[in-house]
Formats: C-alpha cells, structure tokens, sequence
C-alpha cells in the first residue's frame, strides 16, 4: 500500500526534501537532537517523529496552535504543514526521527500494524510517560556517539525508536477506540461481525437509529474515519484474510463484500493495498511457500 499521501500541505510552506538528507536518501531514516528555534513554515515528503525532552514551544500545524512541553510524542505526516515557535523563557529542545513512506511500510509490515489505520488516525501526538521519555533519550544519545563509527548499528537503533513510536502511538489510538459509549459500541460489534461484512454506509445509518449527521459526527468523533472510510477499512481487511486463507474466487469475494462490481472493489482494494487483489494472493502465496521451504 503507497501511504505517501498526495501533498494537501500550505502552498506557501517550503517543502524539505529527504533526497537532501544523506541519511534518509541513503538508509531511509535519519535522527538527530533541535534546538527549536522558530522554523519558518515547511512540510515534507517524509514522516517525522517528534519527542520534546525540554522547555516549551508552540507548535503550529495545518493553521492549528498547540503547546509543546516535554515528554510529548508526535508524528508528523508529508500533507502537513507546521513550524515551531520557540519560548523565550523555556527553550525547548526534541529527538527529531525521520523516515521515508516505502521505509514507513516496510517498518509497519514488520510488526504487523497497519500503517493506514496508523497515518489515518486524527490523533497522531500523546503525552510519554517517564519511563518512555527516558528510553528515547538513551536510545539517542546512543545514536549520537555511533553517528560516524557504525552505519549499521546507527540505523538499527533509529529503527528501534520508530517501532516503539508507532507502537505507542497506535496503543494510544486503540485506547481511545475502548472509550466508545456502549450502543456506539454496539454498532461497531454489529459491522465487525461476518453477517454485516457486505453492509453499506445506509445499512449503518438504519442500524444505529439515528440520522446520517449524527452517525458521521460519532464515527469523526471515535474513530477518526468517515463511516464510508471505516467501512472500507473493515472491507480491505476481510479481503486481504480472504484471499490468503480461502480459495474462494476473487468475484465471490466482492460479492461477500457487498460491491456492485468486480471492477469497483478490484480498484478499491488497489487504491488501498498498493496492488490488485489477484497479485496480493499470489504474492502471499508465494511467501507462504517459502516459510514452508
């Protein structure tokens, strides 16, 4: 799947290109400490993780302000649009951490967390706790000494850091997933079940009992997604276990997904997973048989 999002960012924000960094163009991640002085407003086609160790700043991105202060974690995604203002009194200072979409996806893939649901989530920053703090500061230190001695050593670690930044980031996304009211919960059972995996977004609208406005509001408000966006990824995913565990034929398999055509879910299981249903199985198949090897 190609999670390098088309660039939404400020027209007037300078774009920072990763085929500038040598450690990004090169490794596809790259860290280093900042000081936060005020940046002029920029974007980039890589992500960025973010990790104030302290003082204070504001941060404004896609024309919203927030403060800064220290032990707080934060992706940025190649759309966004930002610049730090620093604090006269308080300087603050961060572990910036980058990394290339195609580095992004294979990380994701590793550790078997769907960088989709993970870059589509409206919630991208949470508050480290001590311990956490503590562990991304020792980890760069680490990197700083190895910068010019070990290559391999240095990419490891950096790796080593986004994994547990996406980790807590997407344990912080699933937490406030389980804040659900109960009869929004229940309509979330309802459409994860194999009885609804074909509904659409009207079969949601008629289960929940209330008007389509609502419904949208509640799905924007705990979700993140649209209904037709939280459907989809529901969808995808039953697709993705269908071809690799089932011989079900790809036709069938839209119709248990509820799409109108073969055609349709053929270009939306595409537009989602980077490549066709028909070359996702065989992919997975092919990869099946080398474990077995």
């Amino acid at each position: 799947m190609n999670i390098n999002s088309d660039n939404k960012a400020d027209n007037s924000a300078i774009l920072v290109d990763y085929r500038n960094n040598k450690s990004l163009n090169k490794y596809g991640v790259a860290c280093h400490w900042w000081n936060s002085e005020t940046t002029s407003l920029h974007c980039h086609n890589f992500y960025e993780f973010f990790i104030v160790t302290s003082g204070e700043a504001t941060h404004e991105i896609n024309g919203e302000t927030r403060k800064l202060h220290k032990g707080m974690l934060q992706l940025i995604k190649p759309e966004d649009s930002h610049r730090i203002v620093s604090s006269k009194s308080k300087k603050c200072t961060h572990i910036n951490i980058s990394v290339t979409p195609k580095k992004l996806e294979t990380i994701c893939a590793a550790i078997d967390i769907s960088p989709h649901e993970l870059v589509e989530n409206s919630e991208t920053a949470t508050n480290l706790s001590v311990n956490e703090l503590e562990y991304f500061t020792k980890i760069a230190e680490r990197i700083s000494l190895l910068y010019f001695n070990s290559d391999e050593k240095f990419r490891a670690l950096i790796c080593e850091m986004i994994v547990e930044a996406i980790c807590i980031l997407y344990k912080n996304m699933i937490s406030s997933v389980l804040d659900f009211p109960d009869r929004f919960a229940d309509i979330l059972d309802k459409i994860h079940s194999p009885e609804y995996c074909g509904c659409s977004a009207d079969d949601v609208y008629r289960l929940a009992g209330f008007s389509p406005p609502v419904v949208i509001e509640q799905f924007k408000k705990y979700t993140g997604k649209t209904v037709v966006e939280y459907l989809k990824s529901i969808k995808m995913n039953k697709a993705c276990e269908l071809l690799i565990d089932t011989d079900k034929p790809i036709v069938e398999i839209s119709n248990i997904l509820g799409y109108a055509s073969l055609s349709h879910f053929n270009r939306v299981f595409k537009d989602y997973m980077g490549i066709t249903p028909a070359a996702y199985r065989k992919s997975k198949r092919k990869e099946k048989t080398l474990l077995c090897l």
